[in-house]
């Protein structure tokens, strides 16, 4: 069965062992059963698991990998996304449709078509705390009070695969079909930069909290994954070890280590190596999934 290696320690984590208290913690190992296709997952700061997909969007419980709570909806849920205070998770419904819910209460406190015959669940993150809702669908951004609906503003760009927001909700990245990386200013949408960050589709962008790099995921096997200077946007590294597409990314809390989930069934945790935001290492910290192709070597510096 596949296991899981800390190439820096020599442990081993095995997610068939016995369950070690939280199904979501180091060790432990959970199947969530209940959805028939799932598109997006986030935690919320509490520790509850938060999946969409299908026509549902559920909520689970951290001690006991059961659902808490499943919202039924009309259409397939494309994504989601939680509040930075823990308060709201609010979801995307194919064709444009969002919907917000209180995390404690389970109410629905707003929906709204946020775009129109746009034939997707709108990308989603909440700005400000939970002040704001940022949307996204094909070419076209929005930003909403999360609390009225109204819309704040909008602004065209180029056809959108990804976002992400810097932590001080002052810059947000965009990924494209092309390639292209476009960085703008908030809550104004101007564009601040061009990146030419990949040959393919760019399936994932993120700032680190410390917001000093941003690491960007494509289909450019073997260059699919690259971390670049937030401020400056030059190219620091490509972090090599997936085979094929990197769907997603993301840092931890701290910024010191980035993990990586890729179309070859492995998840991948980097390591960086001090504070300096200039070279981190790339080195491998962990991954699980099937073993790799023969001669992909296990620890990338």
């Amino acid at each position: 069965s596949p296991s899981i290696s800390e190439l820096s320690g020599g442990r081993r984590w095995c997610p068939r062992a016995e369950a070690m208290g939280n199904p979501f913690s180091r060790g432990g190992f959970a199947t969530l059963k209940g959805h028939t296709s799932v598109s997006a997952v986030c935690f919320l700061p509490t520790g509850e698991l938060v999946t969409a997909g299908d026509t549902s969007l559920r909520l689970w419980h951290p001690e006991t990998g059961k659902a808490e709570k499943i919202w039924k909806l009309s259409g397939i849920v494309e994504t989601c996304c939680c509040s930075q205070d823990g308060r709201y998770i609010a979801c995307g419904v194919a064709d444009g449709l969002v919907f917000i819910y209180e995390a404690r209460s389970w109410q629905q406190v707003a929906h709204w078509q946020a775009h129109a015959e746009c034939g997707q669940g709108p990308l989603l993150q909440f700005l400000a705390e939970n002040t704001y809702l940022l949307s996204a669908a094909r070419c076209t951004c929005k930003i909403w009070s999360s609390r009225t609906t109204k819309l704040i503003n909008t602004w065209e760009t180029v056809p959108i695969t990804s976002l992400h927001v810097a932590r001080d909700c002052t810059v947000l990245a965009l990924g494209s079909h092309t390639g292209l990386v476009t960085i703008h200013s908030l809550p104004d949408g101007n564009v601040l930069h061009r990146l030419h960050a990949h040959r393919t589709e760019v399936w994932a962008v993120v700032f680190s909290p410390d917001q000093s790099l941003l690491a960007t995921a494509s289909r450019d096997d073997p260059d699919g994954l690259k971390l670049w200077s937030a401020q400056t946007l030059e190219h620091l590294q490509t972090l090599r070890g997936h085979v094929g597409l990197v769907l997603d990314c993301s840092f931890s809390s701290d910024s010191m280590q980035l993990i990586t989930a890729g179309y070859d069934r492995t998840l991948r945790l980097w390591r960086r190596h001090g504070r300096a935001p200039d070279r981190p290492d790339g080195g491998v910290l962990a991954s699980a999934g099937p073993a790799p192709r023969e001669g992909l070597p296990p620890l990338l510096a």
